[in-house]
């Protein structure tokens, strides 16, 4: 394929600056119509029937039949507490949630701390509880263990569930779990990078092998797995080879990364970033036209956040992005659809279910089978420009 990159450097320069400002919107139609993020506060459903309160089919967990008998089919009010709000992922799977949960009866509200900090997260924890306004707690903590010590505690006082999304049963942080497997979201990723090279064979078939730079944090945590289980697959594939691990994390740090790698490297081909927050320094320094690379140059992320979406709906399949994996929300929101009301309603009978090592297991790890690589060829069911 003819690649224009280095002609249209200045143009894609001014739309990175303009994409930045804005959030990028997920959507489950090829049309890319979505719904944006709640107000602050809960709502309330209007008074009627719903699919919560009539017989209940179980698609994702069948084994929740045999609990059946406490599914809430009341109201049921969730707070959705993450680390922060600030990191597009919140929001953006909020964006989901708010009406997938809505039309079973379950408002959801999104909050974060007002601190970047475990002290915050918890002192925000006990707040939320203590107000006695929420049902449910779907939590995303910053340390999963910062939590672990006050489970029990907090059981006894409120009788309020927390379920921990996205983190597995290992980490101590949830009463129940709805979780994953971060090195699974690499894989994923991973496969895409294939997919990628095998779709422009006629190019990386005249290579003796695919040179590969990684970006990180190793201070990243389940993050980091991410990287491990992309770079499994490349491994498996052959035709790789690892160049260098960087430790660069965030868009200034990886845009200086770049320009040090394009000169050290300029026959690099696949750049493999831990965040998406890295992929556009990391662009930035590709379109300048100061530094050398290769026409067929990808650029990988993940979280699919707007800023990088838009780059892949703005420059399409020549450009440099051409992926970030994340968990699909509109699959998420179905599997929280099953689980809510079934611990919901036994806690309103001060049960904390007692669910099998298998039954725990398939909630804890359920996720990991959700991910999906955002690209230039699909990034319109999960991004809608701003007007």
């Amino acid at each position: 394929m003819l690649r224009m990159k280095k002609y249209l450097a200045l143009a894609l320069a001014c739309i990175l600056v303009l994409s930045l400002t804005a959030c990028g919107k997920p959507s489950s139609s090829p049309s890319g119509s979505s719904t944006p993020p709640a107000d602050s506060g809960t709502q309330t459903s209007a008074p009627g029937s719903s699919p919560a309160q009539e017989s209940f089919t179980y698609e994702l967990f069948r084994f929740l039949e045999q609990y059946d008998e406490y599914r809430y089919k009341d109201h049921i009010n969730v707070l959705y507490l993450v680390c922060t709000t600030l990191a597009e992922y919140f929001p953006n799977s909020q964006a989901v949630f708010e009406p997938a949960l809505g039309d079973y009866n379950i408002s959801i509200e999104l909050l974060g701390p007002p601190a970047y900090s475990d002290e915050s997260m918890i002192t925000t924890m006990e707040s939320a509880l203590a107000s006695g306004k929420y049902d449910l707690i779907l939590y995303y903590p910053i340390t999963p263990s910062a939590i672990t010590p006050y489970l029990q505690t907090y059981w006894d006082q409120y009788h309020v569930p927390i379920l921990s999304y996205a983190f597995d049963p290992t980490t101590g942080s949830g009463h129940y779990y709805l979780g994953t497997s971060y090195y699974e979201a690499g894989r994923t990723l991973g496969e895409s990078i294939v997919d990628y090279v095998n779709g422009n064979a006629s190019y990386f078939d005249t290579l003796s092998e695919i040179p590969v730079v990684v970006y990180q944090n190793s201070a990243g945590g389940e993050q980091l797995a991410r990287i491990e289980g992309a770079l499994d697959v490349l491994k498996e594939d052959g035709r790789f080879k690892l160049l260098e691990r960087y430790e660069a994390n965030n868009e200034a740090v990886c845009l200086t990364q770049t320009e040090t790698v394009l000169t050290t490297y300029p026959n690099v081909e696949v750049i493999l970033t831990q965040i998406d927050n890295d992929v556009t320094g990391t662009y930035q320094t590709c379109i300048s036209g100061v530094y050398p690379c290769s026409e067929y140059l990808s650029i990988w992320g993940f979280d699919a956040t707007g800023a990088v979406c838009s780059l892949m709906y703005n420059d399409g399949a020549d450009g440099y992005v051409q992926g970030s994996a994340l968990i699909d929300h509109y699959q998420a929101a179905d599997a929280l659809i099953e689980l809510i009301p079934v611990l919901v309603g036994a806690a309103k009978q001060g049960v904390m279910i007692d669910f099998t090592e298998e039954e725990v297991q398939a909630m804890g790890y359920a996720l990991k089978d959700y991910y999906v690589t955002v690209t230039p060829e699909n990034v319109f069911t999960y991004y809608t420009p701003s007007n």
